[in-house]
């Protein structure tokens, strides 16, 4: 019978599997090069700890501890003494290369625990000979996941089915060495089911087997009674599977060989046509853009996908460059943090890096956009109600600023201050004052009530400098600009305090086309009229405070920035009267456009195919989707043919980022820049939105 092993740091988890036979409980502390060996791979990529090998060990009675270290690097000797000490039964060495590697390990070992290694990788399958000589190794398991990257496969099983693991596993068990390799999901599930593999372990030898993230999923939060039930089923459907493999002749073993082989290969070959097409949309044609009309729309749709998001990174340019100055041109120490919520292209994240602006976050994920952008952690500004402990903890020793939100995060805080005394951490505080707009915000620290303890906790720490004062109001009226900035500078002179920032957040418009300005019920500010309701008062309130010791302005627009900066432009599929209402249909929805739904029509032009055309007063344009209400726009009123290019304007805001994969995937965005197309995001498909899942 295999050996089970199972990959887990949740004690109560290991206790079930431990109580339904599962032979080692498996501890993976190894970080070192596994992200970038499988990057963007659906894989597991643990973020085990020492502490995570005491708990196993307190929870686990017959089952062995198995604890992957890192490959061998300079504190390996230390970090094998720790899980030994700790109680590992057998520890295991991933990306070794020679033998050499496998005689350093052995010898740190020294004896103390079963020394396993992780053969993973076409240098050490090319040295295996020389490799089984080493005195000392106990075990060793072959690693298909890497060990197919390695030699640059499509698939993890491909190794098993072309005869490399045969020959491995022969060479192993001719030097008397038990070995094992790869892992396994349910019996009857996986890409390959795992029956056709657990007979492959019997046909060669094998000792012993990983079970998959897929044989249980530890991020399924289930009941302790359903995880008992998922590990006590698919436990003994393996056993008893592997009873009636007992009773089998050579003859079937061959035969699933080659059920392998061909399934295998046709795997290999649809991933295999996944990528090429993958490629084929992540660099397609570029299309000069000298002027929009159809026929351009046509090649761009032919190059990118039919329907797509048409950006315009060099019109963000333009604004951020019109705002810094509207602002700048009265109060001169001035930046803007662009709110990465509205859209997190990083083609506009980068572009806005180059600018000079600062990012800001509202989540770990964001966080990672900025620093993949290229971003500066004293440039990035973390906001928001929740914030991982580790992305707080991750900015902050980075030089970031991270804004408080409430008395709730102090706790977290003061950990992250003792833990890191030598780190002068630059602390925010987002402020909750009254404006007079008749909201009461939920973000943010009371000014009137809890101010003076946040206050408090940061004068108490050495490490803390008060760097950041921090509010945002959702409203977009001018009138409600001068009460905030106002409110922010009696607060600093209430308290006598001397932020390097003063932030005013966002909840500004951005440009829009006439016929958009004229579904508001007030007049929609420009720039400049922004800046004089907010800017003024600042530069009149540090007019005799010397310019070094002045706070920087910073505001944080969203829509302000990228509104204007995308279209949406899809075909008219099909045009049809229902009880005499026009009523055209085209490839998007109104989520690709207004996923708010707020019931504006945006601006629309329409290119005509040159098909006949027919007049219409009072069209209604609707979406691909099966929702009643998905309308694009209402009341058009003009020629329209089926064939025509639809573009929809001022949808950079919210559309990409709040739009969900419902029915369909996504379509690409494509940036004409320089009056040239690059896609800087190509259309999701099915196996996008699906990797995830478990089917």
């Amino acid at each position: 019978m295999l050996k089970l092993m199972y990959i887990t740091n949740q004690p109560e988890i290991a206790r079930i599997a431990e109580e339904c036979s599962v032979d080692r409980i498996f501890v993976d502390l190894e970080t070192l090069g596994k992200e970038e060996r499988q990057a963007g791979m659906n894989t597991v990529k643990s973020r085990h700890t020492f502490e995570d090998v005491s708990a196993i060990r307190q929870v686990i009675r017959k089952a062995e501890l198995l604890v992957r270290v890192n490959p061998l690097h300079q504190h390996s000797q230390s970090e094998i003494d720790e899980v030994i000490n700790r109680g590992a039964d057998i520890v295991m060495l991933p990306m070794f290369r020679t033998a050499e590697d496998a005689r350093t390990f052995v010898g740190m070992v020294n004896g103390r625990a079963k020394a396993m290694l992780l053969l993973e990788n076409k240098d050490a399958e090319a040295a295996i000979d020389e490799i089984l000589t080493v005195p000392g190794i106990d075990e060793i398991h072959i690693g298909l996941n890497d060990l197919h990257l390695s030699h640059g496969m499509d698939f993890m099983f491909q190794p098993l089915a072309n005869g490399q693991v045969d020959r491995l596993a022969e060479k192993i068990k001719a030097a008397g060495i038990p070995f094992g390799f790869g892992g396994i999901a349910r019996l009857d599930e996986g890409m390959l089911p795992a029956r056709f593999i657990i007979a492959e372990h019997h046909r060669l030898g094998s000792e012993m087997v990983i079970l998959s993230r897929s044989f249980y999923d530890t991020w399924l939060k289930q009941e302790t009674e359903e995880i008992r039930q998922v590990f006590q089923y698919g436990v003994r459907e393996i056993r008893e599977f592997e009873e009636r493999l007992e009773k089998k002749d050579a003859a079937y073993f061959q035969h699933n060989h080659e059920v392998v082989a061909a399934t295998v290969a046709k795997i290999a070959e649809s991933i295999r046509e996944k990528k090429r097409h993958k490629a084929r949309m992540t660099s397609p044609a570029s299309v000069a853009v000298e002027t929009l009309d159809y026929e351009t729309l046509n090649r761009i749709g032919q190059s990118y996908g039919e329907s797509f998001y048409l950006l315009d990174t060099d019109q963000y340019a333009a604004n951020f460059s019109e705002l810094h100055q509207a602002f700048a041109s009265r109060y001169p120490k001035f930046a803007i943090a662009y709110s990465y919520k509205t859209n997190y292209i990083p083609a506009i994240c980068k572009r806005l890096n180059q600018l000079g602006g600062y990012a800001e976050v509202v989540s770990s994920m964001e966080w990672e956009i900025a620093r993949r952008c290229g971003v500066p952690g004293e440039k990035i500004i973390f906001n928001g109600p929740f914030k991982h402990p580790d992305a707080v903890e991750g900015l902050l020793l980075s030089g970031g600023v991270v804004n408080i939100d409430s008395l709730d995060e102090l706790p977290l805080l003061d950990e992250i201050a003792n833990r890191n005394p030598a780190v002068l951490l630059h602390m925010g505080i987002r402020i909750n004052f009254d404006i007079g707009d008749g909201v009461v915000s939920r973000f943010g620290v009371d000014a009137d009530s809890d101010l003076p303890t946040v206050l408090a906790f940061i004068n108490a720490h050495a490490n803390m400098e008060l760097t950041s004062l921090q509010c945002h109001f959702a409203t977009r009226r001018l009138d409600t600009w001068p009460p905030r900035a106002q409110g922010m500078l009696n607060l600093i002179s209430k308290h006598g305090l001397k932020p390097k920032m003063v932030d005013l957040g966002g909840g500004l418009f951005g440009k829009m086309h006439d016929s958009l300005k004229a579904q508001f019920s007030s007049p929609i500010p420009t720039y400049e009229e922004y800046a004089q309701a907010a800017a003024t008062l600042f530069a009149a309130h540090y007019q005799d405070v010397p310019e070094e010791e002045k706070p920087l302005l910073l505001i944080e627009p969203g829509s302000a920035l990228s509104g204007d900066v995308m279209r949406f432009c899809c075909k008219v599929k099909t045009i049809k009267q229902v009880r005499g209402h026009a009523i055209a249909t085209v490839l998007g929805s109104v989520y690709n456009i207004n996923p708010t739904l707020n019931g504006k029509n945006p601006p629309l032009e329409v290119y005509h195919c040159g098909a006949e055309t027919s007049p219409y007063i009072d069209l209604n344009v609707g979406g691909f989707t099966c929702i009643e209400s998905d309308y694009l726009y209402k009341g058009y009123q003009g020629s329209l043919a089926q064939g025509d290019y639809l573009v929809f304007g001022n949808v950079g805001s919210y559309s990409v980022v709040l739009k969900p994969p419902f029915i369909l995937p996504n379509f690409a965005v494509v940036d004409k820049a320089d009056g040239i197309t690059c896609q800087v995001k190509r259309p999701e498909d099915f196996d996008d939105l699906f990797t995830t899942y478990a089917f």
